[in-house]
C-alpha cells in the first residue's frame, strides 16, 4: 500500500485492527504499522505517531506491544522506521528524517479527510533522537496537539563532537550490520552530520522558539549520562511553550525495571488521557 490505506481483507491482532503503510518520499520507500483501537471506539480516531531512537532496536510489533495501553485508551497508533533503518529504504540523515516525519504528518491528515482521525488529535510520542526529529518538525507543521519526548536527546551536536560517537557507530556496524545504513563510513557519516548540524534549518534552540503543538511533555532518567536532565532543561527553557518536565528517581537513558516502567507508563497515560465528549 503506498500512500494510502485499503480496509477491504483486514487483518488483526489480538482486538485491534492493522494495516501495513508504504509511503515514498524522494523515490525511496519507508515503511511502518498502524494499529486501531478495538470496535469499543469509533471513528475519527485520536492518533499518536510513533518516532523511534538511535539506533532503532526492536521490531515494530514489539514497540507497540510496549504501548498496547494506548490503543485500550481509544487512540489509533501509527509506527513507522525513517528511511535508512532496518526494512525501510535509503540511507539516514537528520534531512531525511525530518522529510520522513512531514510525510506521515501529510499522510495522517489525508486520512483525516476521510473520517478516520480526528485532526484535533494528533499526538506525537517521541523517544530518544526521535524527539530531536519532532521538536524540529513541531517549529515547521501545525495540527500537532500534545508532543511527549520520552528519555529525549535534544543536544545532538554535543554526542556527535564526542570522541565515544565514532565508538557507538563502530558497535553499530559490528554487531548490526544492515540495521542502520549510511553509517558504514564512520568518519564520512560523522562530518556529513556535523555539516547537517550546521544549518539553521536543523538548530534545536531555534526551533524550540517557534513550536507549534499545543503542549509538550518530557520524561527523563534522573542519572541519565547520555542526555543529562540538566542539560534538557536547559534546551527547554527557551521553548515558547510551557513544557511539563518529568524525573524519573535513578534512571539511566534506558528503562531497566517494572518500576521505571510502571512510572513511565502512568506518566504517559496521564498525558493522553482524553476527557472530551464522544471519547
Amino acid at each position: 500500500m503506498v500512500n494510502s490505506l485499503e480496509f477491504k481483507e483486514k487483518q488483526f491482532d489480538g482486538p485491534y485492527e492493522v494495516a501495513q503503510i508504504e509511503l515514498e518520499n524522494k523515490g525511496e520507500f519507508f515503511k511502518g504499522l498502524l494499529y486501531f483501537p478495538s470496535e469499543t471506539f469509533h471513528r475519527p480516531y485520536p492518533l499518536v505517531i510513533y518516532f523511534h531512537g538511535f539506533p532503532q532496536l526492536f521490531p515494530l510489533p514489539e514497540i507497540v506491544k510496549a504501548y498496547k495501553y494506548i490503543l485500550d485508551m481509544g487512540y489509533a497508533f501509527c509506527i513507522f522506521n525513517f528511511r535508512g533503518y532496518r526494512y525501510s529504504e535509503g540511507q539516514i540523515s537528520i534531512d531525511g528524517q525530518l522529510s520522513d516525519a512531514m510525510k506521515i504528518i501529510e499522510f495522517v491528515k489525508k486520512l483525516a479527510q476521510d473520517y478516520i482521525f480526528d485532526l484535533n488529535h494528533i499526538n506525537i510520542l517521541a523517544h530518544d533522537f526521535g524527539s530531536f526529529i519532532s521538536i524540529l518538525l513541531g517549529a515547521k507543521v501545525k495540527g500537532i496537539n500534545k508532543l511527549l519526548l520520552l528519555n529525549p536527546i535534544l543536544n545532538l551536536k554535543r554526542l556527535v563532537y564526542s570522541d565515544n560517537f565514532i565508538e557507538v557507530l563502530e558497535y553499530i556496524n559490528r554487531f548490526l550490520p544492515g540495521n542502520i545504513r549510511g553509517v558504514e563510513d564512520t568518519d564520512k557519516f560523522i562530518h556529513f552530520t556535523k555539516k547537517e548540524l550546521s544549518k539553521k534549518k536543523f538548530n534545536i534552540r531555534r526551533a524550540i522558539k517557534d513550536l507549534k503543538v499545543k503542549e509538550i511533555k518530557t520524561i527523563s532518567g534522573e542519572k541519565d549520562k547520555i542526555s543529562p536532565i540538566k542539560e534538557i532543561k536547559n534546551i527547554l527553557k527557551n521553548s515558547n511553550i510551557n513544557p511539563q518536565i518529568t524525573v524519573i528517581p535513578d534512571m539511566d537513558h534506558q528503562c531497566i525495571d517494572e518500576d521505571e516502567e510502571e512510572q513511565i507508563n502512568k506518566e504517559i497515560m496521564n498525558f493522553f488521557i482524553l476527557n472530551l465528549n464522544g471519547y
